[in-house]
């Protein structure tokens, strides 16, 4: 988005001066981004076990990958991951998406892709049942990514569909599920997650646009999107459900659910 400057009276006369070229976006460097790592690994091994952790750093990277692949695919970038401490990652966008569907896409390549890492851990499972836990915590954050509250994936992907049928849909969605992500995760006992979606939620309804402008969805693209999303939450869901067979205990603790720790 670009602002217009104000032209003075007494500027001097002539062709108009071109925009200036947008100032190139800080990315994180290597140290940041393995400190934030290692930290977050600490973290997740402190409350779940290395087995979790591991899958929590690979799941994360290869998540962002998918965002970064997807970014990169329609002109948004060059794109980078950054490591969030205690919270996961992010992709940089360094330009937003000329159309709504191609921020969809966006949205929804984190998620779809973020599947892959689940699978050298159901691979191990094979010879260790504890290596199942991995799969589901994987299948777990990308199916939680899907909660239309931002700053969750969810909220990019079925933000624009829900905006299609009347804008004002789009504001009580997610004013609805972000009150109810943040008392059930206070009520499960986190605490760094539901201030970091409640924050989210109030800022992102206090902004007059939820998004920059875009072109908004064709009729096509409405019913694209709605059919993509539901698709990548029914393979994540099913992912979840195999991994249910043996790791479920790990899951059900990292949300409060109890079970003792093995």
């Amino acid at each position: 988005m670009t602002e217009t400057g104000f032209v003075s009276p007494w500027a001097e006369s002539g062709p108009p001066t071109p925009p200036a070229p947008p100032a190139p976006t800080r990315t994180p460097g290597l140290a940041w981004n393995l400190v934030s790592t290692a930290v977050l690994f600490l973290w997740l091994a402190w409350q779940m076990g290395w087995i979790w952790a591991l899958a929590g750093i690979v799941g994360v990277f290869v998540h962002e990958f998918g965002h970064v692949l997807a970014i990169n695919a329609a002109g948004c970038g060059p794109s980078s991951i950054r490591i969030i401490p205690l919270l996961g990652g992010a992709a940089t966008v360094p330009r937003a998406p000329d159309t709504e569907y191609k921020g969809v896409l966006i949205a929804l390549a984190g998620p779809a892709f973020g599947l892959l890492a689940a699978i050298p851990f159901f691979i191990a499972a094979g010879y260790d049942p504890h290596w199942r836990g991995g799969a589901l915590f994987i299948a777990g954050i990308n199916l939680l990514n899907l909660v239309p509250a931002p700053p969750l994936d969810g909220s990019k992907a079925l933000g624009p569909i829900l905006a299609r049928i009347h804008p004002l849909l789009e504001r009580l969605a997610l004013l609805a599920v972000g009150v109810l992500a943040v008392v059930w995760t206070v009520s499960r006992g986190s605490l760094i997650l539901p201030v970091f979606i409640g924050l989210s939620v109030a800022a992102s309804l206090r902004a007059p646009r939820l998004r920059p402008p875009a072109r908004p969805l064709s009729l096509v693209e409405w019913a694209a999107s709605l059919g993509l999303y539901f698709a990548v939450a029914a393979i994540c869901a099913a992912v979840l459900l195999a991994a249910l067979q043996g790791g479920g205990p790990a899951w059900l603790r990292l949300f409060g659910f109890g079970g003792a720790r093995p």
